[in-house]
């Protein structure tokens, strides 16, 4: 079993689908993530809309934080095919690692209730706000366990898979929420939406790591090996600067920025997402191009100079018509979300700089040097964070949108240099 989860990960997803069909589902998805965004911007004023992604922001954002040291660790078993050598195979572990990100998410989401529960009693004036925001701590365990099997299918580079658990379940159950609604509906309905959503993209994530990671019942009962668990524990800082690299930001903007500055920034950054459906159609993180140890150094490092050129290529392309577009793009959301060109155009170039680093990034992943991963990550999240927290009382979105772009030019241009310097002294 264990072969038939490692082998050919990338094959069977180029067959799955043919290139126009995926080609389809991609523009499909995209679609859906603008369309919800306007949904949601028309539907709410742009005060309003700042509350509901602020409350995005805690399901989301804590759901990083409390799933990534497993992410990791499953995404190093995937890319480095290490199903042979650990003897576990990759639906086995992704049940016996999906459990436990179910129970962490569970229990952070139980003690946030007791918490908001408390507050409701001791202070009223807090319950309007504590009505808002249930939904999204509800939704924590569902959109922990979602994105973690999005990740895992992406890492698996069933790429497309891993978008369509996102993409599809949690944006239809906004639009489906702003088509039904009265013209006068409340904010907490579209946020009862998102747990509807997150629910769907749960079940959804489930079938679709069913097939993708077949596993006998007997075997899905196997408990976890103590081995697994302390390397897992041993990602625990590189998962939680992942984590404040991506969200850190955001999290800065929800709580010193006025609502309309974190909707407008929220709004910029739905539609610059768009770019992240389009990157992986070029195959760039394939794993037939990541070679293994015993390939000869010099045909490493052909095939790793043939990705980082050909995601620079693309990455530049994708971006750049995306940037001439961007005027029409965001005159959809009307004002004040217009206003924001340069806030979408940084973190485009977040995006652009992702898809230039990606296959450094998986190359590190393969090698997985903890002290080189650790150093990235963790000098990338102080820098995002810290740039963030300076600028937001003057800039706003501005500053979370420097700070989330230095964040990434720091992560991907360490994984590219090291990833070059891996190769070369095997060359040596």
């Amino acid at each position: 079993m264990a072969g038939t989860a490692t082998a050919g990960h990338g094959t069977e997803a180029a067959a799955s689908h043919s290139g126009l069909g995926e080609l389809l589902l991609r523009l499909v998805g995209a679609l859906l993530q603008l369309l919800a965004t306007w949904a949601v911007v028309h539907a709410l004023a742009p005060e309003e809309a700042g509350v509901y992604f602020r409350g995005f922001v805690i399901a989301c954002g804590l759901a990083a934080l409390l799933r990534s040291k497993y992410e990791l660790y499953m995404a190093h078993h995937l890319i480095g095919r290490r199903a042979a050598i650990t003897g576990i195979a990759d639906g086995v572990l992704l049940i016996q690692l999906g459990r436990r990100v179910l129970l962490r998410s569970s229990l952070v989401c139980g003690a946030l209730l007791v918490i908001t529960t408390d507050l409701d009693i001791q202070e009223p004036r807090f319950q309007p706000v504590l009505e808002t925001y249930l939904p999204f701590v509800l939704a924590i365990p569902f959109v922990s366990l979602s994105t973690f099997i999005g990740e895992t299918l992406r890492a698996a580079n069933r790429t497309l898979f891993g978008m369509m658990v996102a993409a599809y379940a949690l944006n239809l159950s906004i639009l489906l929420a702003v088509a039904l609604a009265p013209p006068d509906a409340p904010l907490t309905l579209y946020t009862w939406a998102f747990l509807a959503g997150s629910i769907a993209a749960a079940l959804l994530a489930a079938a679709l790591a069913w097939r993708a990671f077949p596993v006998k019942l007997a075997d899905a009962a196997q408990p976890i090996c103590r081995e697994v668990l302390e390397a897992v524990d041993q990602r625990a800082l590189i998962g939680l600067a992942r984590g404040l690299l991506v969200w850190g930001p955001l999290g800065v903007l929800a709580v010193w920025a006025p609502a309309v500055q974190m909707a407008t920034y929220a709004v910029a950054a739905r539609t610059a997402l768009i770019v992240d459906f389009f990157l992986p159609a070029l195959n760039l993180a394939g794993t037939p191009d990541i070679l293994p140890a015993s390939t000869p150094a010099q045909c490493q490092r052909k095939a790793l100079l043939r990705q980082l050129g050909a995601a620079l290529l693309y990455s530049s392309i994708l971006v750049a018509a995306m940037l001439l577009a961007a005027p029409l793009t965001l005159a959809l959301y009307g004002e004040p979300y217009t206003a924001q060109l340069t806030v979408y155009a940084l973190l485009l170039s977040v995006q652009w700089a992702n898809g230039v680093g990606r296959p450094g990034v998986r190359h590190a992943v393969v090698e997985w040097d903890t002290k080189r991963i650790s150093v990235a990550v963790v000098s990338g999240a102080v820098a995002a964070v810290l740039v963030c927290a300076l600028g937001v009382s003057g800039y706003g979105a501005l500053a979370a949108a420097g700070g989330a772009l230095i964040g990434a030019l720091i992560v991907n241009a360490r994984a590219i240099t090291s990833a070059l310097s891996q190769v070369s002294r095997g060359l040596a």
